[in-house]
């Protein structure tokens, strides 16, 4: 009896703390996005980060170690997209994507010497999406032939990115950066990017200070998961995604974002069609 009864205790004291912890971290959550002076403190703070251009990082996990000397087998598993498995379709689809991957990669290090805003405006563009700056009403694409021939080649200060739409456009994980360092940018649309996913959300929550508006509906590889991550966006004020596997989980993760920040409205969307839940 006596052990059962210190057993309760103990449990009950744990759940206690665990209940005290949660709402002292939900009032200082609360009170940092109350608290203006704050925000602006970590926005100016973030934009004295200074763009290094041309450096190059060292990638984690991109060496390729070969096999050993005097080994005239590879030793490694085949791929679906080695030439030597005989599946040229999936080899060619291979070749195509690298192709497309390096030429995106050359292109960006011409347009980064105008600036982060220009560049990532310049890559938007030849994504075939739309932009907007600043004190600007009218949205540029490539149908703007005359807009495009206005756009410096040098950096200049007047070209501040406020808005991306990529127009469905498949981005790749490794791209995203090309975006980054846009401390202006309010509006950003992945809207039928079909590979945004959790980790892009996660990767993208803590670049844009002063993201007003975030849509990645039609976006069916979003879950619930990497909505969490967006409540390191202080300045967002309304968030549209599509609950397309009808999650419960989904909608209660919009709703604890709402409460967290109260300036925050998110705009749920119904799927023309559900995926099948996960097992």
């Amino acid at each position: 009896m006596l052990r059962q009864r210190y057993t309760r205790m103990i449990f009950k004291q744990i759940f206690e703390h665990k209940s005290v912890y949660r709402q002292v971290q939900v009032n200082v959550t609360r009170s940092f996005y109350d608290n203006h002076e704050a925000i602006n403190h970590f926005i100016k703070y973030l934009r004295k980060r200074q763009v290094t251009v041309g450096t190059k990082a060292e990638a984690y996990g991109k060496h390729v170690y070969g096999p050993p000397l005097g080994m005239l087998v590879k030793v490694e598993a085949p791929n679906l997209h080695d030439f030597l498995v005989l599946r040229l379709q999936h080899w060619w689809k291979r070749q195509k994507d690298n192709y497309k991957e390096y030429v995106e990669k050359e292109q960006y290090k011409k347009y980064i010497l105008a600036g982060p805003d220009l560049a990532a405006a310049k890559y938007v563009i030849e994504c075939s999406g739309k932009i907007r700056f600043k004190n600007h009403n009218e949205w540029i694409d490539k149908t703007k032939k005359n807009e495009l021939s206005k756009l410096p080649e040098e950096y200049d200060e007047n070209f501040i990115l406020e808005e991306i739409d990529f127009n469905g456009y498949p981005i790749k994980f490794e791209h995203l950066d090309f975006i980054f360092n846009l401390y202006n940018l309010r509006t950003l649309s992945f809207r039928g990017c079909k590979t945004i996913d959790d980790w892009s959300l996660d990767k993208l929550s803590a670049e844009f200070p002063m993201l007003e508006h975030l849509d990645v509906s039609e976006c069916e590889n979003v879950t619930e998961r990497g909505l969490e991550a967006l409540y390191r966006m202080p300045n967002l004020k309304k968030l549209t995604v599509t609950n397309f596997r009808g999650s419960a989980a989904f909608e209660l993760t919009c709703f604890l974002l709402e409460d967290v920040n109260p300036y925050l409205k998110c705009e749920i969307q119904q799927p023309q069609y559900k995926c099948l839940p996960e097992k």
